[in-house]
């Protein structure tokens, strides 16, 4: 009898995760439920209707500690598959983060992996995009690194970098 209750449990729990990972491709299990309505809003209202959630964070993105700043990783569909595009929202601003004319967050043709954040001292964070991208000189998989960091008005692109994806 005391199955019944513990196997409901369960597939309650699996239901709430599938129905969470609908939302946005990329699962963060510490994301609200008022921030995932942001980000989806967020990604809408910047990529347009055909605009997709891949991933969003609270973080402290600009000063470390301030668990102030949403960003927002969406992709729109182009005729190779997806462009990925970032923003932050902060107090009520929406920061872009891009790496070429058309705003892209990581190059056309990669494919994102996830974010990190590095603090530096007497700094803004480091805000890293990751992303899985081939190139035709190496074989295999690279993971393409793209480091914004906010300057007091805007983030900036202040490096990228490429390294081999363990298999």
């Amino acid at each position: 009898m005391s199955r019944l209750p513990t196997l409901s449990w369960i597939a309650f729990l699996v239901v709430l995760a599938a129905a969470q990972a609908s939302a946005q491709l990329a699962r963060n299990p510490k994301l609200s439920p008022s921030d995932l309505a942001a980000a989806q809003s967020e990604a809408r209202e910047a990529g347009g209707a055909d605009a997709e959630l891949i991933y969003a964070a609270r973080i402290d993105v600009v000063e470390k500690g301030s668990f102030d700043s949403l960003v927002v990783i969406y992709a729109k569909p182009v005729k190779s598959g997806q462009d990925y595009f970032g923003l932050v929202v902060r107090d009520g601003q929406k920061y872009h983060l891009s790496i070429d004319r058309p705003g892209r967050a990581l190059k056309s043709g990669d494919r994102f992996l996830k974010i990190g954040l590095r603090h530096e001292d007497g700094k803004s964070p480091l805000l890293r995009l990751m992303g899985a991208t081939r190139e035709a000189k190496t074989p295999g998989e690279l993971q393409r690194n793209v480091d914004f960091q906010f300057n007091g008005s805007e983030f900036v692109l202040v490096g990228q970098s490429t390294m081999p994806l363990p298999k």
